[in-house]
């Protein structure tokens, strides 16, 4: 008979490769906010996790590859958002609402982990994580589209509305918030400035 008892060493190790890769990930995270993807060097990784820079290159082939799964953790945190809120009860207006505070939320405490960082790695201009970006924004505005389609289906946004237009200007407004606030040093509570922008927002899709 075959043992088919996993090896709790293989266990361990691989579990243990999971934590190293998801601190270098959080720390590239930071450094992207602090100095910009530009200046993101592999020796500055290895420093901010008390690493070597081999040990790095154990866990990722280079710096894109180390973007590129920041890119997939990004797409969880921006569809996730959604999903929480999706299926609540009440109006779709506060359903979207809640979408975009939560936005705002979690990138106050977690200093632009989203927004932020899709802008610096855009400004890389690496073709294969800007295409990876392109297809995160589309899934995150499709599921936006799915939410605005409700409210239109039940009457409450206009049936005249521009579904993927609206899903855009969602993402738009979010993320032109988001880099005003990084400009500006982050010398402003985000929460505070969003009103205006989603009074404008609620106003231009709701049915009258």
């Amino acid at each position: 008979m075959i043992n088919k008892r996993k090896n709790p060493v293989l266990i361990q190790k691989r579990h243990n490769t999971q934590i190293r890769r998801k601190q270098i990930i959080d720390a590239v995270r930071k450094l992207i906010i602090r100095r910009g993807s530009e200046h993101i060097r592999i020796k500055e990784i290895a420093e901010s996790v008390g690493l070597t820079e081999g040990a790095i290159y154990r866990h990722f082939k280079s710096k894109r590859d180390i973007l590129s799964l920041l890119v997939d953790e990004i797409k969880e945190d921006l569809v996730g958002d959604i999903i929480v809120v999706a299926n609540h009860d009440g109006p779709i207006i506060d359903v979207l609402e809640e979408v975009f505070k939560n936005h705002l939320s979690a990138i106050e405490q977690r200093r632009g982990v989203s927004f932020l960082v899709i802008a610096e790695i855009i400004s890389l201009g690496d073709k294969k994580l800007n295409q990876k970006i392109c297809g995160v924004i589309a899934t995150y505005t499709t599921s936006l589209k799915d939410i605005l389609a409700r409210g239109v289906a039940s009457g409450e946004l206009s049936r005249e509305l521009d579904l993927d237009a609206a899903a855009g200007l969602f993402f738009g407004m979010v993320q032109g918030l988001v880099n005003i606030w990084a400009l500006n040093g982050y010398n402003f509570q985000l929460e505070q400035k969003y009103e205006p922008q989603w009074r404008l927002y609620r106003h231009s899709v709701l049915n009258r």
